[in-house]
Formats: structure tokens, C-alpha cells, sequence
């Protein structure tokens, strides 16, 4: 096969830009090696030129070509230029050449410059939220007013309070009332909600299973969720008092974290405030011992809220312990309102043990200290749970020394102890936790 670059014309090459006395042997491996370059960037052309639908390869084909092979293209070669080359003789040798345009200095120093393309930018925006349609240049218009029916122009009542920007009216005959923009729900959809609504507020305990299960693993509920984030918090506000349907309806909330073919982020907003309030809330209902396990399920459902979203948004679970402190270490607050914060505190896991709560126990072990002789039964509750948590440290510190720990008199460990979370504390920890690893743990913290 012959070759395209023959050794002499790689020597002239090399002789242009100063390197004389090129031996035949590099000549001829640079020869085949610019041959084989050649072959890639017209290989890589031609798919250009193929997926353009062209059967002629042009400049910007070689010009991608050398882009994906890491070579900077040539400039000054478009995609409207027609070359034409001349044949000259060079001695006994053909050349081929091509013409160069001349141009005059003047004319070009003289005339204009020519105007900076834009640049590309990308810009979001959004197509609808919540099914209604933003009133953005980007989107289309809204219909215009003479375009609405008369039959669906609505008037305000005479005596009605109409809400404006700037405060609210007495409706009159003049002010026109703009219809709502509705989402459309399949008709199965909607039956399906009422059942589950009906199901969770007094239905067949094995109906409901089949209902929270299939909250749980159905991935055809994007529709219905903004209608089930309201359908939670509307009745945790309305039944609070009532103790009927709360701890289902925290049930039902949890299948719905758990689906995780749901987008329950935009609604976070709405669902953290009604759990956080089955949590500190001060009085549930008549009912004296039924909030204890209210207040458990919704600690367990706020602490899956934050382990599944915390890593998405980085401010919800500080924003959550910052309340949950702030009412604990508060003496105002009810010893229920202190429970559900202690077991919520506990539910976020062993570092939030290790660096929100064993650190603030001092303080609140005065607290409790003085409420025991007010109401002996919550304050044993609050302390139960203080213990069932402090366990959840075990591991969390590197081991001490068996030998050293048990040098140690049960006087100085409680002492340590009381300096650590406080005496009242202390002493309930002495008594009924018998784990060394536990304590040592929880002085370490």
C-alpha cells in the first residue's frame, strides 16, 4: 500500500520550523503515524457528516472530529467556504496551493467591528405548581376576561367579607368573584381516598391493615397526597382533644414516609407541625394515660421524617431539636410536654443522645427534682425514659479499662454522675441501672 506522506515531505516539515538533519528512520515513523492521525479525524468526520444527513464532509465535521480527540480545532474554516486549489510546479515536483485573499489594511482598520455574539445561558422556571400555572412571562397567558363565560362569572354576595390585597371588603353587586382553578382527580382516585379516610377514622381493624398497607407500596398515590397531607393535619387539629383517631391517623402518616415512591417534601412543612404537636402538645384528652402512647408514635414517626429527609434538607433536623430543647429545659412546660421531648430527642438516634440530651440532663434533673412532689406519677415517667434512652450510648466511647472501672467506689461513680447530669439523676441511675459500660458511657459524653 502506498503511502500518503512520503519521508521527504515530513523532512520539509521539520526543516520549516528548525529541525535539520532528520534521520530517515523517525521520518518514516512520524510518516505513519500522521497517516494514521489523518485516518482518525476522517473517521470521526464521516459520523459527523452521517448523522447530519449530508453526503459532504465539511470543515465543522473535521472540526468535532479534532474535538473529541482532544485537539483544538482549526479556525477560520467555515462551513461556506469553497476552496479551490491551483496546481503550480516546483522544480520537477507538483504542488497544489490555494489562493489567499488580499485585503486592503485601511478597509479593515476602517470598518466597523462586528457585534459579540450572546452567550448561551439556561434559564428554570416553573410550568405549574401544585397544578396551577404561575403568572410568568415564560408560561402562557392567562385567558383573557371577555374569553370567560358569562355562566362561570360568579358575583359576590351583598353582605359578603371579600378578602383583597389590601384588607378585606363588604361584598357588593360590582366585585366579580374569580373561579378557583381545580384539580382534576380520577373517579376511581376519589373512591379510593373516601375509603381510606373513612378506613382510618373508624373502620375494620383488618380493612385498615389492608389500607395502611397499601399506602405503604402503592406507587399510583401522587395525585392523592396533597389531599392526604391535608386530610392528616385537619384531623390531628380537630381530634387532638378527643383521643379517637390520632394514633391512626400517626399510623397513617408513617405508611405514607415509608412509600417511597412518594415526593413528600414539598409537604414537610405541613406534616413536621402536626406530628411535633402529638409530641409536646400539654393535654390530649379525658383520657389520663392514653397520650403516653401517642406521644411515643409520633416521636418514632418525627424521627423517620428526619433520618429519611435530613440529608435533603440539612436545616430540618436542628430546626426540630431546637424546639424539642427549648420546651424541655423549660420549667413552664408540663412533665408530659418534658416526656415527649426526652423519648423524641431519644428516637433521633445515639448522637443527639450523646450531644443534645446527656448534656442538658443536669439542668433538667433540677427541674424534675422540683415538679416529683407536684405530680409523682409523670416525673417517674419522665425519669423511665431517661433511663430506657441512656442505654443507647453503650458502644458509642472507647472502652476503659475493666481493672480501672472497678477501682472506682459506687460514692465517687455517683459522684462523677451527679456532676455530669445531676444529683437527682445520678442517684436514679446508681439504683436502677447496673451496666458499667452504660455509666461510663454516659460520663464520657
Amino acid at each position: 500500500m502506498d503511502k500518503i506522506f512520503p519521508k521527504d515531505t515530513i523532512k520539509n516539515t521539520a526543516d520549516s520550523i528548525g529541525i535539520t538533519n532528520l534521520k530517515d528512520n523517525a521520518a518514516a515513523a512520524l510518516a505513519l503515524d500522521a497517516e494514521y492521525r489523518i485516518h482518525e479525524i476522517i473517521q470521526e468526520a464521516n459520523k459527523f457528516m452521517r448523522h447530519s444527513k449530508r453526503t459532504k464532509l465539511t470543515g465543522e465535521d473535521i472540526n468535532n472530529a479534532l474535538r473529541v480527540i482532544n485537539v483544538d480545532p482549526l479556525y477560520g474554516f467555515t462551513l461556506n467556504d469553497n476552496f479551490k486549489f491551483q496546481r503550480t510546479l516546483a522544480g520537477q515536483q507538483e504542488l497544489l496551493f490555494m489562493d489567499d485573499d488580499e485585503y486592503e489594511f485601511e478597509t479593515l482598520i476602517t470598518s466597523p467591528m462586528p457585534k459579540l455574539p450572546a452567550e448561551v445561558t439556561y434559564t428554570a422556571h416553573w410550568l405549574a405548581v401544585e397544578g396551577v400555572q404561575p403568572a410568568i412571562p415564560h408560561n402562557p397567558p392567562p385567558p383573557i376576561e371577555d374569553t370567560i363565560p358569562e355562566s362561570s362569572r360568579k358575583k359576590a354576595p351583598p353582605n359578603a367579607i371579600v378578602q383583597v390585597p389590601n384588607g378585606v371588603v363588604t361584598g357588593t353587586s360590582d366585585i366579580e368573584l374569580k373561579p378557583l382553578v381545580q384539580h382534576v382527580i380520577s373517579q376511581e382516585l376519589k373512591v379510593f381516598y373516601d375509603k381510606v379516610t373513612k378506613t382510618i377514622k373508624g373502620g375494620d381493624s383488618k380493612m385498615k391493615v389492608s389500607v395502611l398497607y397499601s399506602l405503604q407500596h402503592d406507587t399510583g398515590l401522587a395525585q392523592l397526597l396533597p389531599y392526604f397531607v391535608r386530610f392528616i393535619c385537619e384531623q390531628i387539629g380537630q381530634n387532638i382533644k378527643k383521643n379517637t383517631i390520632v394514633e391512626s391517623i400517626l399510623e397513617m402518616t408513617n405508611a405514607l414516609i415509608n412509600n417511597t415512591s412518594l415526593r413528600l417534601e414539598p409537604y414537610l412543612h405541613h406534616l413536621v407541625p402536626a406530628i411535633l404537636t402529638c409530641v409536646v402538645r400539654k393535654k390530649f384528652g379525658p383520657d389520663p394515660d392514653y397520650h403516653w402512647k401517642i406521644r411515643d408514635s409520633a416521636a418514632l414517626v418525627l424521627a423517620k421524617i428526619c433520618d429519611r429527609f435530613g440529608m435533603e434538607y440539612n436545616t430540618l433536623q436542628p430546626r426540630v431539636i431546637k424546639t424539642l430543647l427549648s420546651a424541655l429545659t423549660d420549667p413552664t412546660k408540663s412533665l408530659s410536654t418534658h416526656y415527649g421531648c426526652i423519648v423524641a430527642l431519644g428516637a433521633l438516634g445515639r448522637e443527639v443522645i450523646k450531644t443534645i440530651l446527656v448534656p442538658n440532663l443536669k439542668t433538667y434533673s433540677e427541674i424534675l427534682e422540683q415538679r416529683k412532689n407536684v405530680d409523682k406519677n409523670k416525673a417517674e415517667r419522665c425519669e423511665n425514659a431517661i433511663l430506657e434512652i441512656l442505654p443507647k450510648l453503650k458502644g458509642s466511647s472507647v472502652p476503659a479499662d475493666s481493672d480501672q472501672n472497678s477501682q472506682i467506689s459506687d460514692e465517687d461513680l455517683q459522684q462523677r454522675l451527679a456532676d455530669k447530669i445531676g444529683v437527682h439523676l445520678a442517684k436514679q441511675i446508681m439504683d436502677k441501672i447496673s451496666d458499667n459500660e452504660v455509666i461510663m458511657a454516659t460520663l464520657n459524653c
